[in-house]
C-alpha cells in the first residue's frame, strides 16, 4: 500500500511538473526577434553659453532649462573654470577665423565642444557622452533547434552580449519565461502578454534590475540585430569627403578591382556580427567607406587601445612644441610630488613608458579605476618585475605615465592639448575621452572618435606626419614610432605586422583595439584600412574582419 502511494505522489509530481512546463499561448507566437531600450544615458547638461562675445566672463551650463552659472577666468588665451567636484571647462581660439573651441569635463569624461556666435555670446549644443550603454538596445531572439524546442538568444546593438552570457535553456510556466544563462551575475526573465503581444523583460545585474517592454521586430526592422539588410541591394558610390581636405576616388580610379564590393553580401549573414564599419583609402584617397548594425558617419566609436599610438603621436607631437621632453628623460622627473626612493623606479624613462617596458609589475585596471583616484601613483607603487627596457609587457597603466608627461611638457590640460594640437588641425572637432580623478586625460584608451575621423591618422603616417600642407608630427617622429622596439612586433604602440597582398608579404603598420577596432596602414601600396566593431573580449570574434580583408580587399589589389 505505501508503495503505491508514493507511486501516485511521484506520478502526481511529475505531471504537475510537466503541466507547469508549458506555456498557456502558441509557441510560433515567440519565433522572431524581440526589441526594447535596456539602457539610455542622459547629458548632464545640454547646452552651454559664453558671455560676452568679446571677452568672455562667465559659463552658463543648462538642463532642461534650469542655469548653472560659473565665472571664468582668462590666461594667454585660454578660458578655464574648474570646481571640486570634478566639473571643468577649457576652451580658447583656433584658426584663422578664430573660432571657439573648448572641453568641458565631467564625471570622468571630457567632450570636445565647437561655439557658434549668436548674438552677444558663444553657444554650443551638448551631446551625450558616448558610453557603451548609450541607447543600448537589447534584441531577444526565439528560435526552434533541430529538435522544435524553443530556444534564445541575446544581443544588442553595441557589443556582442556573449561576453556577458549565453542563453543555455528556455523553460515556461504559464506565461512566465525562464532562461538558464552561463554566467550567475546576471539574470534575465520574461512575461510574455499574448493578448497585448508584449514581452515585460526583466534584466539584472550588479548594478540593479531594469524591466522593458520588448515588442516584436518586422523582418525590415531587423538593422542593428543584423548587420545589414538582406533585401537591401548594395550599389557602390564614391564617398563623399569629410571635410573638404581628404579627397576622394572611385575604387576603379585608384586601381582596386570592384570584385571588393563582394564582401557587402556576406554583412547580411551572421558571419560578421558587431562589425560596425569597413573604411579603405588607396593612393591616399578616400574610396570605400560603409557602416553597419545602424551606425553612420557621425556615431562616435569607441577605439578602445587602438587609440595607444595616437598617444604616442601627442607625445611627439609635444616633443615638437618643448624641445626639453627628450625620451631619456626620467619618468618621475614629471612627477616630483611622489617621494619614490627605489633606484630602480628611478630609472624608467619616457623611452621605456612608450614601448611598454618599465619593468613594473602589471596592474589591475579594473582594480585601479573602481578604487584609487591617483591612477598614476596606483601604476608607480607596484613592485618592480624587470629592470626597465628588458621585457615588453603590455600595461594600461605604464603608458598612462605618459598624461603626465605630456601635461608638464606643454604646461597645457591633457584633453585641451590633444583637441587644440592634434584633432584640430585635422578637422576633428567631434571627440570624448576618458579622465582620471586627479585631473589628467587617460592614453589607454577609452577614446570616442568617428571612424571616419581615425582614418585620417592613416593618412598622416603615410605622408609622413604632414596633414594639409602642414607637418603637423615631425617626420623623425614618424620613422621612431614605426620601427622595431624591444619586442621587435612594436614601435611606440604601434604593432609591426605582416600581411599577404597579392601573394606578396607585406609589413603594415597597425593600431589594434579591444572589439574589433583596427587602423591598418601597408606603406608599400599606399593603403589604410579601417575596422570597427563591439566584439569585446570575445575571440576570435574580434578579429573576424582580417578574413574579409583577405577573402575580398587584399585579392582586388592590382600590384
Amino acid at each position: 500500500m505505501y508503495k503505491i502511494v508514493v507511486l501516485l505522489f511521484i506520478s502526481q509530481v511529475l505531471l504537475t511538473s510537466c503541466s507547469e512546463n508549458k506555456p498557456d499561448f502558441q509557441a510560433d507566437e515567440l519565433i522572431g526577434v524581440w526589441s526594447g531600450l535596456l539602457f539610455q544615458t542622459e547629458t548632464e547638461f545640454d547646452q552651454i553659453k559664453l558671455l560676452p562675445f568679446n571677452q568672455p566672463t562667465k559659463i552658463i551650463l543648462y538642463k532642461n532649462g534650469k542655469e548653472f552659472i560659473y565665472p571664468l577666468t582668462s590666461s594667454d588665451g585660454v578660458l578655464t573654470f574648474k570646481n571640486d567636484s570634478g566639473l571643468r571647462f577649457d576652451a580658447s581660439y583656433f584658426g584663422e577665423e578664430k573660432v571657439l573651441h573648448g572641453m568641458l569635463t565631467h564625471n570622468l569624461w571630457a567632450q570636445s565642444l565647437k561655439f557658434e556666435k549668436e548674438k552677444n555670446y558663444w553657444f554650443s549644443k551638448i551631446r551625450k557622452p558616448e558610453f557603451i550603454d548609450t541607447d543600448y538596445l537589447v534584441y531577444l531572439e526565439f528560435y526552434l533547434d533541430a529538435a522544435g524546442k524553443i530556444q534564445a538568444k541575446i544581443q544588442s546593438n553595441k557589443e556582442n552580449r556573449e561576453d556577458h552570457f549565453i542563453i543555455q535553456q528556455v523553460s515556461f510556466n504559464a506565461s512566465d519565461i525562464d532562461f538558464k544563462i552561463t554566467n550567475s551575475r546576471f539574470a534575465i526573465s520574461a512575461v510574455y502578454d499574448s493578448a497585448k503581444k508584449k514581452i515585460d523583460f526583466s534584466y539584472q545585474n550588479q548594478g540593479g534590475k531594469r524591466n522593458i517592454e520588448l515588442t516584436k521586430l518586422k523582418q525590415g526592422q531587423l538593422l542593428g540585430y543584423i548587420p545589414r539588410l538582406p533585401s537591401d541591394k548594395y550599389e557602390y558610390k564614391t564617398p563623399d569627403s569629410p571635410d573638404g581636405i581628404v579627397e576622394v576616388a572611385s575604387l576603379e580610379d585608384v586601381g582596386l578591382d570592384t570584385s571588393l564590393v563582394k564582401l557587402m553580401d556576406e554583412m547580411t549573414t551572421d558571419e560578421y556580427l558587431h562589425l560596425h564599419s569597413i573604411i579603405i583609402t588607396k593612393n591616399r584617397k578616400l574610396v570605400f567607406e560603409e557602416y553597419f548594425h545602424g551606425y553612420h558617419r557621425d556615431y562616435l566609436h569607441d577605439i578602445r587601445s587602438a587609440f595607444k599610438p595616437l598617444a604616442g603621436l601627442a607625445v611627439g607631437k609635444a616633443k615638437m612644441i618643448n624641445s626639453m621632453l627628450k625620451i631619456d628623460n626620467p619618468i618621475l622627473d614629471y612627477y616630483p610630488q611622489y617621494k619614490i626612493e627605489d633606484l630602480q623606479k628611478k630609472k624608467i624613462t619616457v623611452y621605456h613608458a612608450l614601448t611598454m617596458s618599465s619593468g613594473l609589475q602589471n596592474e589591475n585596471e579594473d582594480k585601479m579605476q573602481r578604487e584609487y583616484t591617483d591612477w598614476i601613483k596606483y601604476k608607480l607603487d607596484h613592485p618592480m618585475e624587470h629592470k626597465p627596457g628588458d621585457k615588453y609587457v603590455y600595461s594600461d597603466g605604464g603608458i598612462n605615465l605618459l598624461s603626465g608627461v605630456i601635461q608638464s611638457t606643454t604646461q597645457q590640460y591633457l584633453p585641451s592639448f590633444i583637441q587644440h594640437k592634434l584633432m584640430l588641425p585635422m578637422d576633428i572637432d567631434n571627440f570624448q575621452m576618458r579622465t582620471s580623478p586627479a585631473g589628467r586625460g587617460y592614453l589607454a584608451g577609452h577614446f570616442y572618435l568617428r571612424p571616419i575621423d581615425f582614418t585620417k591618422f592613416g593618412l598622416l603616417m603615410l605622408n609622413q606626419g604632414q596633414w594639409n600642407g602642414k607637418q603637423l608630427i615631425s617626420t623623425s617622429w614618424i620613422k621612431e614610432s614605426t620601427s622595431p622596439k624591444v619586442d621587435k612586433e612594436h614601435g611606440y604602440f604601434w604593432k609591426l605586422h605582416e600581411r599577404e597582398v597579392g601573394g606578396k608579404i607585406m609589413t603594415s603598420i597597425e593600431a589594434w583595439g579591444n572589439g574589433g577596432q583596427f587602423l591598418i596602414i601597408i606603406p608599400e601600396i599606399d593603403m589604410t584600412i579601417t575596422l570597427t566593431g563591439g566584439n569585446y573580449n570575445v575571440y576570435p570574434e574580434m578579429e573576424r574582419g582580417f578574413k574579409l580583408l583577405e577573402q575580398y580587399v587584399f585579392p582586388a589589389v592590382k600590384l
